[in-house]
């Protein structure tokens, strides 16, 4: 290949042959400030050995030798994705203006099909200016769109939590403990996983996209039906009944629902489930289930022998009323509009909707919720919190409010102890979760994994209901506290932590809490 003379002046001459770069220089004196413009103006120069170059120069004269080397005229890159091609034009500018375009555009294409770059080429660019060492996007493929997971909407467990309304027209406390369906009903579903679309690279080779991840569906298949339709799966209730998760799964429960009243014509009613009452219990009968009890008579009930939710809570909607005080337990919360000679007993909280009369109540907590709610004769006794506006009466009936108290230290390190139990059953859920789409089919939940995913689901929620609870009595100032927002009458006590205050005198808006095991007031 013949010699290329490149650059030439008095001092020095660059010149080409092959691929290599040489330097030959006559006589000393070259500005070297003058060595970056020759440079510039050739950038198909790629300079390798600075030090030759310095000392050919310096020492001058010296005969020919490689300071570097040509580079590719047309520099083509492509993208380890195979999505984007590059231009690099290494050329004088000279070979880059407009005169020179087509000559120019056909090499670069001829280049492009050589290295078999055939999809999404774009030419647009020897509209531009071009500038020598830049590099341009000459081809661009597309790419993949996976495909979209599955997404499950489950039916969600309406909260327990009294309603007032007090604007003097409407006299409402009202609560749905129960979560009834029918058959048909609506209990969950999945949009089912997408395929994706493929992507393609530059070379025109197609890039699978990756399918969505199916989800497992988890239910009771003896009270729950799946039907398939376009793009989803629907869960419907096969019965009437009570919706509840257990292990995981979403199920109707056993419901029975008493159209009127407890009494001659239904006897005494001893359930292992759900139970709605829509009118009253008649006085001397009884009533026990399992599980939650509505009562939504609104004229409450009276003198039954006993009203007993073994593992659930109890809502009265026309409160308890009674000539000779009867009892009403609930494992969990219990929630009357009224309380009139009764004994409430329950294992988290006690809501009272309006008034407590001549009543004994028995509770973790207790709210009074409407913002005139009084506590008038009889006791309350409770372990973390009382809130009442009104205790005693202008008769000053002897009325007595207990907090026993409670450890704080004990009840913190309880919530952080579950806030890391939450956080790694979480972590535990999502790994089984990837686990369970890693079977031999795509997408299919490996087996035994589901069982455990239940498990966990369940355990999650009993603890998350626990994070809750545990706030809630956090929240209590001190370790007790007893609220009197409005009034307290004469002839009222107040203990905490045993600690007894008499009350001799009207008193209005009082705080009591137990700090140090004595009494601070505020």
């Amino acid at each position: 290949m013949s010699i290329v003379t490149i650059y030439n002046d008095e001092y020095l001459s660059i010149t080409s042959e092959n691929k290599d770069v040489y330097l030959e220089t006559y006589k000393r004196g070259f500005d070297f400030n003058k060595l970056s413009e020759i440079l510039a103006n050739h950038p198909e120069i790629n300079l390798t050995n600075t030090s030759v170059l310095r000392n050919s120069i310096i020492k001058a004269p010296i005969q020919p030798q490689i300071i570097g080397e040509l580079k590719e005229r047309i520099n083509l890159e492509m993208s380890s994705d195979g999505l984007t091609a590059t231009v690099t034009f290494n050329l004088p500018l000279s070979e880059l203006q407009d005169a020179s375009r087509d000559s120019l555009v056909q090499e670069t294409v001829a280049l492009l099909s050589k290295k078999e770059i055939i999809y999404g080429i774009n030419l647009s660019i020897f509209r531009e200016k071009l500038e020598p060492g830049k590099p341009y996007v000459i081809a661009k493929g597309i790419n993949a769109i996976d495909g979209k997971d599955a997404e499950i909407t489950m039916y969600e467990l309406m909260e327990s939590k009294p309603k007032i309304d007090e604007d003097g027209k409407v006299d409402f406390y009202d609560l749905k403990l129960i979560n009834r369906v029918n058959p048909g009903d609506w209990l969950g579903e999945r949009i089912e996983p997408t395929e994706g679309k493929p992507g393609k690279t530059v070379k025109g080779e197609i890039i699978q996209p990756a399918k969505g991840k199916t989800l497992p569906l988890h239910y009771d298949k003896n009270t729950v039906r799946e039907s398939s339709l376009p793009g989803k799966t629907v869960l419907y209730s096969r019965l009437s009944g009570a919706v509840n998760y257990s292990d995981g799964k979403v199920a109707v429960s056993n419901h029975l629902e008493v159209k009127g009243d407890i009494g001659i014509s239904t006897g005494n009613i001893n359930f292992d489930g759900y139970l709605t009452i829509n009118g009253t219990i008649h006085d001397g009968y009884s009533v026990e289930a399992t599980k939650d009890i509505e009562i939504n008579g609104n004229y409450g009930i009276s003198n039954v022998k006993s009203l007993i939710s073994t593992e659930g809570s109890i809502f009265v909607k026309g409160g308890v009323s009674a000539k000779e005080k009867v009892e009403i337990s609930a494992a969990k919360n219990i929630y009357v509009k009224f309380a009139d000679n009764v004994k409430i007993v329950c294992g988290e909280s006690a809501h009272i909707g309006y008034y407590s009369l001549n009543s004994d109540i028995i509770a973790k907590n207790v709210v009074f919720d409407s913002s005139n709610g009084k506590v008038i004769g009889g006791s309350i006794k409770s372990e973390i919190h009382v809130s009442v506006p009104y205790c005693g009466s202008d008769a000053e009936r002897r009325t007595t409010i207990e907090v026993i108290g409670f450890n704080r230290q004990a009840l913190m390190e309880r919530l952080e102890y579950v806030l890391k139990e939450l956080s790694m059953k979480r972590l535990e859920q999502k790994k089984l979760k990837q686990y369970s789409l890693s079977g031999p089919e795509y997408g299919q939940p490996l087996p035994g994994v589901s069982d455990s995913l239940f498990r966990i689901k369940d355990n999650i929620k009993a603890l998350e209901e626990e994070r809750k609870a545990l706030s809630l009595y956090l929240k209590t100032k001190g370790d007790g506290e007893i609220e009197i927002s409005k009034r307290i009458y004469p002839n009222c006590s107040i203990t905490l932590g045993g600690n007894t205050i008499e009350i001799k005198e009207t008193l209005m808006n009082m705080t009591y809490i137990l700090k140090d095991r004595e009494i601070i007031v505020k």
